[in-house]
């Protein structure tokens, strides 16, 4: 017998899921040979997992094809084939009875049916037919449904079974779960971060977009999603021996005529290569809708999850039962609302770009949740989408609210002068900007101004400041930062000048790095992401 499965649960991880489905068995007494159905061509065949009650006992599981199961069993879509083939006889003689009243109806041959006849089989001729084409439609109808049925029906046969014997003393419909993990599930946390004013704080609410391709829509199902992935047992290092010798250079082989040409030849197969490879419906209504009472509403009120600690992540037990839909552009949850303090100010950085950014700096603790991509609103204004790096190694980071008009910010390049020291036989060049701050508002605006010196990696070259305008200045990396407030309609000046001195027979080489000298990338092992600098991998969650 095959026994049909339906999903109850599923805990989705940042990468999979694991699935819970229920069944009702009926067994008769002794052993009985079922085929559980359920899992999906997307799962993964090695995790999965039968629960029955302490009166049934499971043994000789394992997966099988529908094609595997015993003859006496009748599939599904041959019984579909087989009600399909009775519509079509049906149809066939339907349209068999209209040609022949048809045929029937043509009297000119016969003299033996009186003109009484005639004209009663006449006016009966139009009904009879009506009937017969309705009844037509009505089985075309039928079949139509019927072979969409029997489509999802053999796409469902295509998924494999659970091929297990179950032993029990007494006849009886026993439940039971079937649990495996899914591999075509993930989801992803997404911040909605609103600015109320520079007085209140930030409100931020946590939601999660949560995709699935399994082809089977989950529905009314429990959803509880994990902040992190199931551990991954990874094989112990192999600590291997080191031996030192002496270092010999390679002797160079002179390349002889065939040599080259085979170079010229694979050269040429490799570039063909590389070519080749190369090679509304409500918008009346909203229309009439009066703009006062348009002001008068509010955001849409949704529950919030149930947040818990695990072993090793957090979870987030959704409320009310869901559908999570296959092959959508994510399903939309809402899992935590909090607000977060934040120091406010227009960031400036003239060397990189003339535009003022609104930012709101937050102490790194005080953000409880993964780092991921934030849609901003100045109050009910879209202001851009962002990513919060919450993770990173510094105490603080900035969050951007979106362009600040009210500031004009330039910076300018006065010239350079170089000069050359006989007895100390050194180059000297003195560089200076000037970086200028207009305030076009009507209201004094709080500013955080960056710029950068040069960072010398060698002792012979020698980095002297001369005029920073009480800039704080990072021996580290360079950087340069002030905090100031840019009053109603006047212009601010920050003056850069410093020099740089090195020998006289070397030439200078400039290599551009991130400031954070302390923040060091790398690559998840989990999932291949490269260039991450948290903690945890905004891709797959996994700990870096």
């Amino acid at each position: 017998m095959i026994t049909k499965t339906e999903v109850k649960e599923v805990s989705i991880y940042r990468r999979s899921a694991t699935v819970i489905r229920a069944g009702i068995a009926k067994l008769e007494a002794g052993r009985n040979l079922a085929y559980i159905a359920g899992m999906t061509n997307t799962a993964d065949a090695g995790t999965f997992l039968l629960k029955f009650p302490p009166t049934v006992k499971a043994v000789n599981m394992q997966l099988v094809h529908i094609d595997d199961v015993e003859p006496g069993e009748e599939k599904e879509s041959e019984k579909i084939q087989e009600r399909i083939a009775e519509l079509a006889y049906r149809v066939n003689t339907c349209n068999m009875m209209a040609e022949l009243r048809k045929t029937n109806s043509n009297f000119s041959y016969r003299t033996d049916i009186s003109l009484d006849a005639q004209e009663e089989y006449l006016k009966k001729l139009p009904e009879e037919l009506d009937k017969l084409h309705k009844e037509v439609t009505e089985l075309t109808k039928a079949q139509e449904l019927l072979n969409k049925e029997l489509e999802e029906v053999k796409k469902e046969e295509e998924k494999p079974l659970i091929m297990v014997e179950l032993i029990t003393e007494n006849a009886e419909e026993v439940p039971f779960l079937l649990q495996y993990q899914e591999t075509s599930a993930n989801w992803t946390p997404k911040y909605e971060v609103r600015f109320n004013g520079t007085d209140k704080p930030l409100a931020v609410s946590m939601k999660a977009k949560i995709s699935q391709s399994s082809k089977e829509d989950w529905k009314q199902v429990k959803v509880t999603l994990f902040s992190g992935n199931p551990v991954q047992t990874d094989a112990i290092p192999d600590l291997k021996s080191t031996w030192l010798s002496f270092y010999e250079p390679p002797q160079p082989v002179p390349a002889s005529p065939m040599m080259g040409f085979m170079g010229m030849n694979m050269a040429a197969s490799m570039a063909a290569g590389s070519a080749q490879a190369m090679s509304a419906s409500s918008a009346p209504a909203m229309a009439m809708m009066n703009m006062d009472a348009m002001k008068q509403m509010s955001a849409m009120q949704t529950e919030e999850a149930t947040v818990s600690e695990e072993e090793s992540m957090t979870a987030f037990e959704l409320p009310n039962l869901r559908d999570v839909l296959s092959d959508t552009s994510g399903n939309l949850a809402d899992l935590k609302n909090f607000s977060v303090d934040a120091k406010y100010h227009v960031l400036c950085i003239p060397k990189m770009s003339d535009k003022s950014f609104m930012t709101a700096e937050i102490i790194s603790t005080d953000w409880p949740l993964p780092p991921a991509k934030a849609s901003v609103y100045l109050k009910d204004t879209f202001a851009g989408e962002f990513y919060v790096d919450s993770y990173s190694e510094t105490d603080t980071f900035n969050l951007s609210l979106g362009n600040d008009e009210r500031l004009k910010v330039v910076r300018t390049e006065l010239p350079r002068k170089t000069q050359e020291a006989l007895l100390k036989n050194q180059k000297k060049t003195q560089y200076a900007y000037k970086i200028s701050i207009l305030n076009n508002s009507s209201d004094s605006v709080n500013v955080k101004v960056l710029d950068q010196i040069p960072v010398s990696t060698e002792k012979t070259i020698v980095v002297e400041t001369s005029d920073l305008s009480g800039g704080k200045l990072s021996e580290e990396s360079g950087e340069l930062s002030w905090e100031l407030s840019a009053e109603s309609k006047k212009e601010t000046v920050l003056n850069v000048a410093y020099s740089v001195a090195w020998p006289k027979d070397k030439r200078l080489q400039e290599k551009k790095v991130n400031m954070s000298t302390a923040v060091k990338s790398g690559t998840c092992k989990n999932c291949g992401q490269t260039g991450i600098t948290a903690k945890f991998c905004p891709n797959c969650g996994g700990v870096m």
